[in-house]
């Protein structure tokens, strides 16, 4: 899977990038969640600050639910954090007291009991995100000036999904999605398992094709690689006789849920890459295009769309007027069962995306657990970015809102 299939083959700067290499080592790339998520007290979930080095938010997930012998669906965050990275953020753990949680020890994580809630935290249940990041070796430090200049001129950078949506060494998310959407659930569960990727190890490239090959699940969950817990725990299920749709409740619910949502991300990407090469900006509304409103936290206005306004000739001037001040943002479907799509110029564009990826908004009505509405996502973010060079690094402060990529931040600057 090639970028030009993901959306990702473009630059919103024409200037040439730093090169450079990002994620060398997990301290050169920070993330603090910003959030106001209430706790006091008293409730049922132990709600806790957690900082992870080097850990992946669904496996540290899976390890603390592990050592107090509790069920995953009790342990709860906002926002999936990467791997190769110290990230702080949020979780809610249920059923547990503070002595049961400080006696866990799990080496690359520390955890701060907070308090107490009488709800769980959940996905998007974040204002964003604060990145320091050390982009390292870059080759031409100087183009960041430049580069840094040009996104000031776009109005900020798309607000595209990154690579990690889809899978950053293997991007096959969305694939596995595709196939549920159509109930091929047998070729959702092969193409998580068989799929593989040039930019993995050898030994899982080679494990996946000697399961195509076999076929004997059995014995495939005595040669998958031990770090690919979700591969064999779909092996397992797989080997006790379990139906495909049943075989892929081995998975948690938040990476059963990215599938669909990955799907939906792609045509995101894909509806960016038509307006910029149309020619239209991205931080200016033009009659047929739908707005999002901002929402105010903590000084920090982030896309509210829940609250939308579909651009027509008589308002555009009213409404750029907001635009231009940080109070509406142009937006894009996330398509679903209930999309509400552009008109004139832009929605024929959004509808020729769909059909050229044959996707229809009904795919989406179902009466599973990956079923979606759809909803809009603003198509430009703004990062209020600084940077500072030191020798060849070049360190890079900005937030983010949630649902954005610091990755599609950073790409822009190094071209890569």
């Amino acid at each position: 899977m090639k970028d030009v299939d993901l959306g990702l083959d473009w630059y919103a700067t024409d200037s040439s990038g730093t090169g450079g290499v990002l994620k060398d080592r997990d301290d050169d790339f920070r993330v603090t969640e910003r959030t106001d998520f209430p706790y006091g007290d008293e409730g049922k979930h132990a709600v806790v600050r957690v900082t992870l080095r080097g850990y992946e938010t669904h496996e540290f997930a899976r390890d603390l639910s592990d050592a107090l012998g509790a069920s995953r669906k009790r342990v709860s965050w906002a926002g999936t954090k990467d791997r190769n990275a110290v990230t702080e953020q949020v979780f809610t753990v249920a059923d547990v007291t503070r002595e049961e949680l400080e006696d866990v020890s799990i080496n690359g994580a520390t955890m701060e009991f907070l308090g107490r809630s009488h709800q769980s935290i959940a996905l998007g249940d974040l204002i964003g995100n604060d990145f320091r990041v050390c982009v390292r070796d870059t080759e031409a430090p100087e183009n960041a000036d430049e580069v840094a200049d040009e996104i000031d001129g776009f109005g900020g950078v798309p607000n595209l999904f990154g690579s990690q949506r889809f899978g950053s060494r293997r991007p096959v998310t969305h694939l596995v999605g595709e196939r549920i959407l159509e109930d091929d659930f047998a070729g959702a569960v092969d193409a998580y398992l068989l799929e593989s990727s040039e930019y993995e190890p050898s030994r899982t490239r080679e494990a996946r094709e000697r399961l195509a090959d076999e076929r004997d699940y059995g014995a495939a969950v005595e040669y998958f690689p031990g770090h690919l817990g979700y591969e064999r725990a779909l092996l397992n299920a797989l080997a006790e006789g379990k139906e495909p749709r049943d075989v892929l409740d081995a998975l948690p619910h938040n990476l059963r849920r990215m599938f669909v949502n990955a799907v939906q991300s792609r045509v995101f990407n894909l509806v960016l890459r038509r307006r910029y090469e149309g020619g239209d900006r991205f931080d200016r509304a033009y009659p047929g295009d739908v707005v999002c409103f901002a929402e105010r936290h903590d000084g920090i206005r982030v896309p509210d769309t829940s609250d939308t306004q579909r651009v027509t000739a008589s308002n555009v001037d009213a409404v750029n007027r907001h635009v231009e001040r940080g109070r509406a943002f142009v937006t894009a479907p996330l398509v679903g069962a209930e999309t509400e799509f552009a008109e004139g110029k832009q929605g024929e564009r959004e509808r020729r995306v769909l059909e050229a990826v044959e996707l229809s908004p009904n795919d989406f009505d179902r009466d599973d657990e990956y079923a979606s509405d759809g909803t809009r996502r603003a198509v430009l973010v703004d990062p209020d970015l600084t940077h500072e060079r030191d020798g060849d690094d070049v360190f890079f402060e900005f937030f983010l809102p949630r649902g954005s990529y610091a990755t599609v931040v950073l790409r822009e600057f190094t071209k890569s």
